[in-house]
């Protein structure tokens, strides 16, 4: 399982991004959220990369009539966990900050009410510290 974990592409990368922050979606939302993106990939594509994803345990899937819907795997995932350390441990060691400090570098980045959330979040935080 840790060689999968490793072997995991750009692409795949970016449908989990879409995953994690739409939620549960079929085949052909993740197409067209990727088409939005700049990749337009045939639906057999899209659906490969998330059966492969399925298999990497990344993924979750559950029928619905005639359709799969996918959704990003819950955090008690050891191997969903694992991938997410692994990137941010090789990405930013010890600097923490490093990405949220990076989504403020430019202004184009974030919109007001992302902004917002971000704020609200760290508030939260916060109070429970």
């Amino acid at each position: 399982m840790a060689n999968k974990l490793l072997d995991v592409g750009p692409l795949e990368l970016e449908v989990l991004g879409i995953l994690n922050s739409a939620g549960e979606q079929s085949v052909s939302d993740i197409q067209a959220s990727l088409k939005k993106s700049g990749h337009d990939l045939a639906y057999t594509t899209v659906m490969t990369v998330l059966v492969r994803l399925h298999n990497k345990n990344l993924v979750t899937r559950k029928k619905q009539g005639r359709l799969f819907l996918y959704s990003g795997a819950k955090k008690k995932d050891s191997s969903a966990q694992s991938i997410f350390e692994k990137v941010k441990n090789s990405l930013f060691r010890s600097e923490r900050l490093t990405p949220i400090l990076s989504l403020l570098d430019n202004e184009d980045d974030l919109t007001r009410e992302e902004l917002e959330e971000l704020k609200k979040a760290v508030e939260q935080r916060l109070k429970r510290t």
